[in-house]
């Protein structure tokens, strides 16, 4: 007659025993999930965003348990001192979470060493989310290539600084139906247009201008003008 008792896993063996355990001790911490913004409010220092956690659990019998969703989740942002690259999410996003191991309530309260807040540990709410993953291809970036920086957008690029400076050894090139300038200009070389039909430069057609002589014939007096002839240094 069959033993109709079927020992557990955790029954069978010292090790196995010790694993289920270090499993049950571990069940209900959390340290690494993905999730999508579901909601965000306020700005930096305190930027936050609702996030739905998209890795479910499941019961005893195999059924998808629905997460919840976690709220008031500080962003990850790229920043030293008062310089940072500014890229918020936005609702949709997938991306990571890190789960700190104490609740960090009232550093984030008070921006510097404080005692954790309350004695829970590996707690969804004190999860910093961190973004970037498994998102859609994107149509604005800064791309670090082999050879090169690209960068594209199909929006207006708007930099804004109290001077700027340019070191281009091979030269620079700006393609557009029109350029406008508000102020003076000054270069320290020649300027060439139309370079695409001649080569002389500003500088020589108005040297050219200044010392340029023309042939006058038939000569009148009194109030007769004539036309001369064309310039004998022509550009």
């Amino acid at each position: 007659m069959d033993n109709l008792f079927t020992p557990t896993g955790a029954q069978a063996s010292e090790s196995e025993s010790l694993a289920y355990i270090f499993e049950m001790l571990l069940s209900g911490k959390f340290f690494i999930e993905i999730a999508k913004v579901v909601a965000i409010r306020g700005s930096a220092p305190n930027l936050v965003v609702d996030v739905l956690p998209l890795l479910s659990r499941v019961d005893s019998s195999g059924a998808m348990i629905a997460n919840s969703t976690i709220y008031d989740l500080p962003v990850w942002r790229l920043q030293r001192g008062a310089s940072a690259i500014i890229m918020d999410p936005v609702v949709g996003d997938i991306g990571v979470i890190g789960i700190c191991d104490r609740d960090t309530s009232l550093v984030r309260s008070n921006l510097k060493e404080s005692v954790p807040g309350s004695k829970r540990k590996h707690n969804k709410s004190d999860g910093i989310y961190f973004g970037g993953v498994l998102n859609m291809t994107p149509t604005q970036f800064i791309e670090f290539a082999d050879g090169a920086i690209n960068i594209t957008t199909p929006n207006p690029v708007n930099i804004t600084c109290s001077s700027a400076n340019i070191t281009a050894p091979d030269g620079v090139n700006v393609t557009t139906p029109t350029m406008h300038v508000t102020g003076n200009i000054t270069a320290g070389g020649n300027i060439t247009d139309n370079n695409g039909t001649q080569s002389a430069s500003l500088k020589t057609l108005r040297d050219n201008y200044d010392e340029h002589k023309h042939q006058v014939q038939n000569v009148q007096s009194g109030s007769s003008t004539i036309t001369s002839t064309s310039t004998d240094k022509p550009a």
